[in-house]
């Protein structure tokens, strides 16, 4: 499954100091365990040193044994029982929730309230023993929910979420988009302060979509633009999760002309909102069904030291991919065994939409797909870099760049294609209605074969590379070195990051000193070495022995390619609330046209009244439902106003029991007689109801109806 993102590339000196930066906003994790699925024998006093870090709060036990849902709950001698009892709660800031270690829940733990700047609330376990358990049920999709709150750390439980149903790419599948751990914005603009942190999940069933899975951080935001800020996931174990691992996602994706994602993301798609200050570190994800860890919309995203095993063992994907992004740093991962590889299946994969991503100081090995995936479909994917990684015995291809990817800098990495790898490409390409791959630069790499089939070198441009083995051979290369590069112990990688020392090169090797210098290049080689020891080596590792003087080699600069936005199709702002209401008119609908037509975020579809017998006042009527909104502004756009446009009106709200005037005897005149979309806009004072209506008295009747192309409601504060 090809994913679909945009923005300008930072500079590699740039992307260090944002590096910097995020770590500086993120709060530290919690203290990990020693190994994964061990017990967590430091719990208690880790719930207690947050505490000591955060303001005064309330503490409560939570004992599925010797509780009673009676108790006061906020002593460990009288705790609470049940998740119904935690559930109907609604909790404070600096207030933590301890469920007893060994304890087991079966059903939905959805606690209410939230935390501030400084008191998040706190989940978490007591005592001694295992993680506590909460097992999900087949009537909740989520097993632990969160739904428009912030401020949240929920920290060393143990979370399932099983089904009977087998595993469908069938998204509609009555198994369901199952999480193991939900957090859930909608339509409630920027939240804040989500850490999820050592957390045991596995066995959570879902269908193939990117909103099921273990850890699913999901952003609705068609009418207020809506994200997420200080996300931090974190030492989080995460084991037979369907469809995904980790996914951060949103709808709030348009910008630079994109389109559509997949049917199941929920629409219309709100303006591009990134979630920021988000961190994806030392999670460990074994069998996800398609992806291992995935985000999209975010700026600034750091992605290090995650452990992807076995992704794609139900369904094609990529293990680690990103879409719709901008600003990414994923470094100090490792990817491996990826099961499907026939469209995607590689490590790693800078997907449709991204502008500016760092990919660095990552191995990759047994992947079904290859190493390095690059997706542009009909929006951006422009800067990336990918610089000291290691690939070993990756399969099928090594690198594959579809769709109109432009400007990449591939350098100093070290690829290894050993028996294991079955006779991959070296890199294929697929053009695609976006166009093909340019301006793809790969300096120092090593490429070691004994086995391939070569490469297809549509937009790339090569220099001081080194070959040997296989098909490798880049002729057009100016620089090239061929002769056996003399690593350590070439194929000897095992898994773990600290296993592929036999990359590192021998005294003689003929790649020390061989290589190019690359200007701001991270300072650093895979293995923590410094750059440069005399003149820049080929590969990951910079030996650090005794070598010649650098003999003054012009570095290579790198230039981010230039953003050029691409037109968006008018429509309403972000903001405009008449999407959530429900629209009706006393008047009947013209044959063609739907009351929908009226919010559905597009100036080019109108609602229309009949054409016959129209007669005065009528109502058009958004019910908001449960829901109040204050609302200070009405817009309207309309097509042809001179012919169809309303021209007086009184605005009305209901106060529950009678309609009152806001606004009487509103007089319009529209100028346009043709397809421009011409708006009209009325302010009054800040009004909160759930329900609001135009008394329509007069309009334009050239054809015997009027129309309206989008009405539109705004708090403008």
């Amino acid at each position: 499954m090809l994913k679909r993102t945009a923005r300008k590339m930072m500079s590699m000196m740039t992307a260090i100091v944002l590096l910097s930066g995020v770590t500086a906003v993120v709060s530290s994790p919690a203290k990990a365990e020693a190994s994964p699925g061990t017990m967590a024998e430091t719990a208690t006093e880790t719930a207690t040193e947050t505490m000591a870090e955060t303001a005064t709060g309330t503490m409560y036990y939570v004992d599925n044994v010797s509780g009673d849902d009676g108790n006061i709950g906020t002593n460990p001698d009288t705790p609470w029982k049940s998740l119904a009892k935690v559930n109907e709660t609604t909790f404070t800031p600096g207030d933590q929730i301890l469920f007893k270690a060994g304890g087991s829940w079966q059903g939905q733990l959805w606690p209410k309230g939230s935390g501030v700047d400084g008191s998040p609330i706190v989940i978490d376990m007591y005592g001694e023993g295992n993680k506590p358990l909460i097992a999900g049920v087949t009537s909740e999709m989520q097993t632990v929910f969160l739904k428009n709150q912030e401020y949240w750390e929920i920290s060393n439980l143990e979370v399932t979420n099983p089904s009977s149903i087998p595993f469908s790419r069938d998204w509609k599948n009555k198994r369901g988009e199952r999480r193991g751990v939900y957090i859930l914005n909608e339509e409630s603009g920027i939240l804040n302060h989500i850490h999820i942190k050592n957390m045991n999940i596995h066995d959570v069933d879902g269908v193939y979509t990117t909103r099921s899975g273990g850890i699913i951080i999901d952003s609705v935001g068609s009418y207020v633009p809506s994200a997420f800020n200080d996300v931090l996931i974190d030492g989080n174990t995460l084991t037979d999760v369907d469809a995904y691992g980790i996914y951060i996602s949103s709808n709030c994706t348009l910008r630079y002309g994109m389109g559509d994602l997949w049917e199941w993301v929920p629409k219309p798609y709100g303006p591009w909102t990134p979630s920021t200050n988000v961190k994806i570190s030392n999670n460990t994800v074994v069998r996800a069904a398609t992806g291992g860890i995935a985000w999209n919309v975010t700026d600034g995203a750091v992605v290090e030291h995650n452990t992807v095993q076995e992704a794609t063992y139900l369904a094609t994907n990529a293990s680690i991919w990103w879409a719709y992004t901008d600003n990414n740093i994923v470094q100090y991962n490792e990817s491996f065994a990826s099961r499907n590889g026939s469209e995607d299946g590689t490590g790693f994969d800078v997907d449709a939409g991204n502008l500016g991503s760092l990919v660095q100081y990552n191995y990759s090995h047994d992947n079904a797909g290859g190493f390095m995936l690059y997706v542009n479909d009909t929006y951006n994917t422009i800067n990336t870099i990918v610089r000291y990684n290691i690939s070993q015995n990756d399969k099928a291809r090594i690198f594959r760049y579809s769709g109109s990817i432009d400007t990449v800098l591939n350098y100093n990495n070290t690829i290894y294609v050993g028996a294991a790898s079955g006779n991959p490409v070296m890199s294929d390409y697929f053009t695609k209605s976006s166009g093909s791959p340019k301006n793809i630069y790969n300096y120092n790499n090593v490429y070691h074969s004994v086995g391939d089939r070569g490469w297809n070198l549509t937009g790339q441009t090569f220099d001081s590379n080194a070959y040997y083995g296989g098909k490798t051979l880049v002729n057009a290369d100016a620089h090239k070195v061929t002769a056996n590069p003399k690593f350590e112990n070439p194929g000897s990688g095992g898994r773990g990051m600290d296993t592929v020392e036999g990359y590192q090169l021998q005294s003689d090797s003929p790649l020390i000193g061989a290589g190019v210098p690359i200007a701001d290049n991270g300072g650093r080689d895979y293995f923590g070495n410094p750059l440069y020891n005399g003149d820049p080596d080929i590969g990951a590792f910079e030996y650090q022995g005794n070598v010649p003087p650098e003999t003054g080699k012009t570095p290579i600069v790198y230039t981010p390619a230039q953003i050029k936005p691409l037109p968006t199709t008018p429509g309403p702002e972000p903001g405009n609330l008449a999407p959530l209401a429900t629209a009706s008119a006393s008047v009947a609908t013209l044959s063609g046209s739907s009351i929908k037509n009226l919010t559905d975020g597009s100036y080019d579809k109108a609602w229309s009244s009949v054409d016959k017998g129209v007669k005065f006042p009528n109502y058009i009527t958004l019910d908001f439902g449960s829901k109040q909104v204050t609302v200070n502004q009405l817009k309207i756009v309309t097509r042809f106003g001179t012919g169809q446009g309303i021209t007086k009106f009184d605005l009305e709200y209901f106060d529950g029991m009678n309609w009152l005037p806001l606004k009487t005897d509103v007089e319009w005149v529209w100028q346009n007689s043709d397809q421009t979309n011409e708006a009209n806009v009325l302010d009054f004072d800040p009004t909160t109801a759930s329900k609001f209506r135009l008394k329509i008295n007069a309009a334009n009747l050239k054809w015997g109806n009027f129309a309206i192309n989008e009405l539109e409601m705004y708090n403008r504060r």
